[in-house]
């Protein structure tokens, strides 16, 4: 073949550049088959050429500034056998009949929605196309179907709201790859229950754990469709909850702390007959800007004793003084955060462990109930509701890596693949079409994605002019 031509990524070997020629930014290539003897399909007779015409269709290939046309040489053949007088007209595997494209361009389009980042609008504008042919190309070859189900799946929730019938959609995922195993239009039950009841009852006796968030009807799976497996909470959810309520403590705080400063600069306009306006006070720019070293994980925090000015106090500090410092603006604060602490350890030190774990939580649960903060109360209670499914998430299973390692059974992947789908809604600027949009999804999460490509979509060696 010629070299020109394997650079265009041509499939038919039996073509020549005949010229290349360039007009400010349209570069074009003339192609045209070699010579060579052809015989009639339907009698055998010799068939002669009858003239040529001259075909342009838009290429990807090589375009580096340049719109890429190929100028293709395409020749009718007559046979000579006066009684059939059959004709027929060249065709060629890289271009259909009737198409101002090429089928690159087509596999290149599908290939770009794979890039997240991509919109059917920028897609169009790269490859000189519209719009809705680029809608429907990726529509001609792209059809994921569901995967099948592992022993070990998550489920989860994300809002993409492309109509009033799917607001939330539900992800399901593969633990052990990560690979998304589907996307149904909403977690509603009229969704959901003929989604699982239509999957084989073998399959579904398969799974043996179910990782969710503390969302009951999840939960409530289990029991409803995948009787051999055992409900798991993801550990991430339940410090995520005693959290929140610590941070909501935080919060009214320093609520309280702006309403005291803000009657201090009405009392002062008052008392001075003009607006006053007082600098931040110490336990708000405690609060507003430290409030992290009682929220996050105390072993995360990089502690440093170095000291640095501080802006506001204008004198030097590290991270000892502004934690002593937020104790100080409220007793309750240590306490709260100690109480938290003692949960993340008992949940960092007992991976593989769910015997241990149980034990330890059972003591957990009765510390936090005699607790004298209501937080930790209510925070028992919820340890104590999702006791079995908390301890399972301890248990640790095998991920399909380079290294095949261990992973505690968690949803913290699922969770930044739900990321995905929010920005895919977000640089898609909406969607109509949840078929679209899950396809689109599929497409680019899924690390090797099969396309819908069949036998009918390529095109025959020759084909009759009144086809």
């Amino acid at each position: 073949m010629n070299s020109i031509t394997e650079l265009l990524n041509i499939e038919d070997n039996n073509l020549r550049v005949t010229n290349i020629s360039i007009e400010g930014s349209q570069k074009t290539i003339t192609l045209e088959t070699l010579p060579s003897a052809h015989y009639c399909p339907a009698c055998g007779f010799r068939m002669y050429s009858k003239g040529i015409k001259v075909r342009k269709i838009r290429h990807p290939i090589l375009q580096d500034g340049y719109k890429l046309i190929i100028a293709l040489k395409q020749r009718r053949w007559l046979c000579t056998n006066k009684n059939c007088r059959y004709n027929i007209s060249e065709s060629f595997k890289f271009a259909n009949k009737h198409r101002r494209t090429t089928n690159a361009t087509d596999l290149l389009i599908v290939f770009a929605h794979r890039n997240l980042l991509e919109t059917s609008a920028s897609i169009a504008n790269r490859f000189n196309v519209s719009d809705t042919y680029v809608h429907e190309v990726f529509s001609r070859y792209v059809k994921m179907n569901r995967l099948p189900f592992t022993d070990a799946i998550c489920v989860d929730e994300v809002f993409i709201d492309l109509d009033e019938h799917c607001k939330y959609a539900l992800v399901i995922q593969d633990f052990h790859t990560g690979e998304p195993i589907d996307l149904l239009r909403s977690r509603r039950k009229n969704v959901t229950e003929p989604y699982f009841l239509s999957i084989p009852r073998d399959e579904r006796d398969a799974v043996k754990y179910l990782i969710t968030d503390m969302y009951n009807p999840y939960i409530n799976y289990v029991d409803q469709y995948f009787p051999n497996a055992v409900p798991v909470i993801d550990s991430f959810h339940v410090i995520q909850w005693i959290t929140r309520l610590i941070d909501n403590y935080i919060r009214q705080l320093l609520k309280k702390f702006k309403a005291r400063d803000k009657e201090r600069e009405q009392a002062l306009s008052i008392e001075r007959q003009r607006p006053v306006h007082l600098p931040m006070s110490d336990e708000v720019y405690l609060l507003q800007n430290y409030r992290w070293l009682i929220l996050s994980n105390q072993m995360n925090i990089k502690y440093h004793s170095n000291l640095r000015i501080d802006s506001h106090f204008r004198y030097y500090m590290n991270t000892y003084d502004y934690e002593e410092a937020l104790f100080r603006i409220d007793s309750n604060l240590q306490e709260l955060r100690d109480l938290k602490e003692l949960y993340i350890q008992f949940n960092q030190r007992n991976a593989d462990k769910p015997l241990s774990a149980r034990n330890e939580l059972e003591e957990l649960i009765y510390l936090y109930s005699n607790s004298s903060h209501e937080m930790f109360r209510q925070f028992s209670e919820l340890l104590e509701k999702y006791k079995d499914p908390i301890i399972n998430s301890f248990i640790m299973v095998e991920k399909v890596s380079s290294k095949n390692e261990k992973s505690r059974l968690s949803n913290g992947p699922i969770e930044s693949m739900n990321r995905k789908a929010k920005d895919l809604k977000r640089i898609g600027r909406g969607f109509k079409n949840f078929e679209h949009f899950r396809n689109r999804f599929l497409y680019a999460v899924r690390e090797n994605p099969e396309l819908n490509v069949s036998s009918d979509k390529i095109a025959p060696t020759f084909i009759k002019d009144d086809e």
